[in-house]
């Protein structure tokens, strides 16, 4: 009987010690393993959905990069439309393209002048320059001239008034006051742009 007791203790510590060590390495080996796999599978996911974000971003880059020639024609236009201001805010360079422009059309662009600039009501980092210049030659050449002043010519302009003398049948002159516009706003230089964008592709 003393013996079949002794044999019962041994059996139910010796099972009591199995629970126990099933437990500990639950809580001790397995559980935090399953903790770590968790962690890991939400980092996998969260690495995912970077990774999709960055070829998302990457997808529209290379699309803009197909069309940069294009945009950065259109930002040369722009800047040759609104220049930074300078020293002497580019007037000679402009009544020079001017006077080009009216002998390519056979019109002579004489007696202009520019006033001091004045800052615009509208944009209060554009600045306006009043000029004023007389153009003289056939009627037709005039207007192919005043037409291609306010559209076709790089530097952006607005006519405030012309005042125009008949001279013949053919041929006219006219007095135009216009304001060309500059900007204080810093305008990049696009050789330096173009570079950088080329090299971040």
């Amino acid at each position: 009987m003393t013996a079949r007791r002794i044999d019962s203790i041994w059996l139910i510590g010796g099972l009591s010690l199995i629970a126990v060590l099933i437990i500990a390495s639950w809580f001790i080996l397995i559980k935090p393993k399953y903790a770590e796999a968790d962690g890991e599978r939400e980092q996998a996911g969260t690495i995912a959905a970077q990774v999709s974000t960055l070829k998302s971003k990457y997808s529209q880059q290379q699309k803009r990069a197909e069309n940069l020639d294009q945009y950065m024609t259109e930002l040369a236009t722009y800047q040759a439309a609104l220049p930074q201001s300078s020293n002497n805010n580019s007037i000679p360079a402009f009544l020079r393209e001017l006077q080009a422009l009216g002998t390519k059309l056979d019109v002579d662009v004489s007696g202009y002048s520019a006033a001091e600039p004045e800052t615009s009501d509208d944009a209060g980092t554009v600045t306006e320059l009043p000029i004023t210049l007389n153009a003289s030659g056939k009627t037709t050449n005039l207007s192919k001239f005043l037409k291609q002043l306010q559209n076709t010519q790089p530097r952006a302009v607005l006519i405030e008034s012309a005042s125009l003398t008949i001279e013949s049948s053919t041929a006219a002159s006219v007095t135009l006051a216009l304001n060309a516009f500059i900007t204080s706003s810093e305008t990049v230089d696009l050789d330096e742009l173009k570079k950088d964008l080329e090299e971040a592709s």
